[in-house]
């Protein structure tokens, strides 16, 4: 045997499968055959074609690049072809002929297609050994990670420029991309590996299963089909996927079959000793009677009044950083679950694992882009939205109202004394009072009504749909819910008042947003001037002085 290719310990799959794929945790999905992969590699390329993505860069070695059919049909959007071999395979297209790395010799296969807006790799080795034969001989996986693949075109191909974005807006495309290609992976494999052990009926369900999974796009309602279908093939009352982080003592129901409203609904993981159990030990676990199993002894009560007397539940995902941990669980009310019950469920749950997480992954990012985006047009200290939003939303109502002859109106706010207010009693009250405005701002204006903290102590309001004197109506509104109520703070009643100045839109005039802002800065600058706590509006007082005269 050679040493070399002994078991795992290859050059090729080691480098790229293990050290970069379990230290850094990148998603791998195992391929144990090399039919199965050439036959993904020909799906991802059909896919890239399909979808219409353009500049596209392949490479591979010069035995996978043989087999491929459709290179042809890439050239209008083909970027790059290499080639790592000394010879190219016969197609008539221009290709880049690159010497292999080092470590990759004529057994390894290596297959990239990258686009602007997604990727998938899939690369193995076919094992010498003497033992095994025929299809059996070879062991690789495949990615569609971004990170990944730019280690890959490191070591592959250092010199080709090549701008893979991991920008989260495409993340939709290399979701549905890589869904297509797992849903075939679990078809080819299906018979001899992932769903190994079902009777023709079963492995019918469990495909279709996988099939209806993948064609999902939202995470809910991937997980949502997933429990709604395993359910119907193996009775249960309940049937749900538990996300937990960590070593929180909360768990979050991601979906559950019976309720289709359900999702992200929290549970203290007290009540529920078979989920922390599954947690610990990293196996399944099976509770065939509720009364007689002593794990079950401190929810018992609860347990027997809803009438619940056998629990499963499957870890699906043991820890990642990205998306905890899940689990399903499986609760039944009459009898136990089977082995064989037990056996479709682990199969069922093993095949669409990735899938499951995958779709899980995806929902977190977008959640995480949301919270970005929120932290990007939102005040820190308020929590108002800041000057740039404010600006970038008044330009919107501005070019609204002008178009289709709408009122619009604007206030703008400032604290009165307050550098005294900070000398007096420190700069943690002078926080405190910024935040309290804010509050109050929020609790009486409209819901159609933007407010922002323009700067220092400083508020603004743009008041859509509202002339003049209806804005300065609500500009009053709001500076009598400051000056009526003291500020509490630390045993201290403190009170403070705010002026304010407000200017509206003049159709007749060719307004923008600094002529805006410059007639309420004059209202507040004469409101300060004239006693303070107090709204001024220049604009109608011009118009009082122009009608006295007339």
């Amino acid at each position: 045997m050679n040493e070399k290719r002994d078991s795992f310990i290859d050059p090729l799959y080691n480098r790229i499968r293990l050290e970069l794929g379990r230290e850094r945790n990148y998603p791998i999905i195992q391929i144990s055959k090399l039919s199965v992969f050439n036959e993904l590699c020909k799906e991802s390329l059909k896919q890239f074609i399909c979808a219409g993505e353009g500049n596209i860069t392949v490479i591979g070695d010069v035995e996978t690049l043989g087999r491929m059919e459709g290179l042809g049909a890439l050239s209008e959007n083909l970027k790059y072809l290499v080639v790592l071999s000394d010879s190219p395979p016969e197609h008539n297209i221009d290709v880049i002929i690159q010497p292999p790395p080092d470590f990759m010799d004529e057994n390894d296969r290596i297959f990239m297609v990258i686009s602007d807006t997604a990727g998938v790799v899939f690369l193995g080795t076919v094992l010498e050994d003497s033992q095994r034969r025929g299809e059996e001989n070879f062991i690789g996986g495949w990615s569609y990670h971004i990170g990944y693949i730019r280690e890959l075109l490191k070591l592959y191909s250092p010199s080709i420029d090549i701008s893979l974005s991991d920008d989260a807006t495409n993340l939709e495309k290399i979701t549905e991309l890589s869904s297509r290609i797992m849903s075939l992976h679990a078809e080819l494999v299906s018979e001899e590996t992932s769903l190994r052990g079902l009777d023709k009926n079963e492995l019918a369900v469990a495909l279709e299963i996988l099939k209806s999974i993948s064609g999902k796009r939202r995470a809910h309602d991937v997980l949502y089909v997933f429990v709604e279908k395993i359910s119907k093939v193996v009775p249960s009352d309940r049937c749900s996927i538990v996300r937990i982080w960590g070593q929180d003592e909360v768990a979050h129901v991601l979906a559950s079959h019976d309720d289709a409203e359900i999702y992200d609904m929290s549970i203290s993981l007290n009540k529920y000793p078979e989920i922390k159990k599954a947690l610990a030990t990293g196996e399944k676990v099976i509770i065939n009677d509720v009364r007689e199993d002593p794990l079950m002894i401190p929810c018992i009560d609860v347990l027997v009044k809803a009438g619940i007397r056998s629990i499963l539940v499957l870890p699906i995902v043991l820890y990642d950083q990205e998306v905890g941990s899940l689990l399903l669980r499986a609760v039944r009310k009459q009898g136990s679950f089977t082995p064989k019950e037990i056996s479709f469920f682990e199969i069922v749950t093993n095949a669409a694992a990735n899938a499951l997480e995958r779709a899980q992954l995806f929902e977190s990012v977008q959640q995480a882009n949301k919270a970005l985006e929120k932290l990007a047009v939102t005040d820190g200290l308020t929590e108002l939205y800041n000057h740039r939003y404010f600006r970038e939303r008044f330009e919107e109502e501005i070019l609204r109202a002008q178009r289709y002859k709408i009122p619009l109106s604007c206030a703008l706010f400032d604290i009165d004394d307050f550098k005294k207010c900070n000398d007096v009693y420190g700069h943690l009250f002078g926080d405190f009072v910024l935040k309290e405005i804010a509050k109050r701002m929020i609790q009486h204006v409209r819901r159609t009504d933007i407010v922002a903290r323009y700067g220092g102590e400083e508020f603004v309001i743009i008041m859509p749909q509202t002339d003049l004197q209806g804005a300065i109506t609500q500009a009053e509104r709001v500076r009598k819910s400051i000056e009526e109520r003291d500020f509490s703070y630390m045993g201290r009643e403190v009170r403070i008042t705010v002026s304010g100045g407000v200017a509206g839109m003049v159709h007749d005039e060719v307004l923008n947003i600094e002529d805006m802002i410059r007639i309420a800065d004059i209202g507040l600058y004469e409101a300060k001037r004239s006693g303070k706590n107090k709204i001024v509006a220049p604009q109608l007082k011009q118009k009082n002085e122009k009608e006295f005269h007339q």
